[in-house]
């Protein structure tokens, strides 16, 4: 339901050497960074014997920005790098309450349509456009709800994961 991606790098980088790469490029998490001053290093994290918990820098607002988990394995060449890309876990919980709550106000309006139906009703439904109008306001947010986390996370995993195949291309 959420955008997420997977992939997988091999090089003939061992793993000393894969995460001698990535500390070049990764400084320690910050709590708080000043918008105006430039980074040492373009991603912040952490990065373990056999894996890795990094985020891009950037300068600008972005809650769909990926977290990208990394796991370093050796194999008979050098190295596999298994990357998983996901939304930090409290967006994902908060783009759920959201889409849950908008779009309870067309599926109850559908409900009572369809209880209607079944029913002996005196009241005849209005089978008018008019009327439904008020239901494209909760469907709208819900659209915009659903494809906001694509429009700020696709870009930004985009960048990443070309940074991280030429960062650990073997050259």
């Amino acid at each position: 339901m959420f955008p997420h991606e997977q992939f997988t790098i091999v090089t003939a980088l061992d793993p000393d050497a894969v995460r001698q790469r990535l500390s070049t490029v990764v400084e320690p998490p910050k709590t708080f960074r000043w918008r105006w001053g430039n980074p040492d290093k373009p991603y912040q994290g952490e990065i373990g014997d056999r894996s890795f918990k990094i985020s891009r820098i950037i300068h600008y607002r972005n809650s769909f920005l990926p977290i990208i988990d990394g796991r370093i394995e050796p194999n008979e060449n050098g190295s596999k790098i298994s990357i998983n890309m996901k939304l930090h876990p409290f967006v994902m919980i908060f783009m759920l309450v959201w889409l849950s709550m908008v779009g309870q106000v067309p599926a109850i309006f559908l409900m009572g349509i369809l209880f209607a139906l079944f029913t002996d009703q005196k009241e005849p439904i209005p089978l008018d456009l008019e009327s439904y109008l008020f239901l494209l306001i909760p469907l709208g947010m819900f659209v915009f709800g659903c494809g906001l986390p694509l429009i700020g996370f696709w870009p930004e995993a985009r960048k990443s994961k070309t940074f991280l195949i030429d960062l650990l291309a073997t050259s």
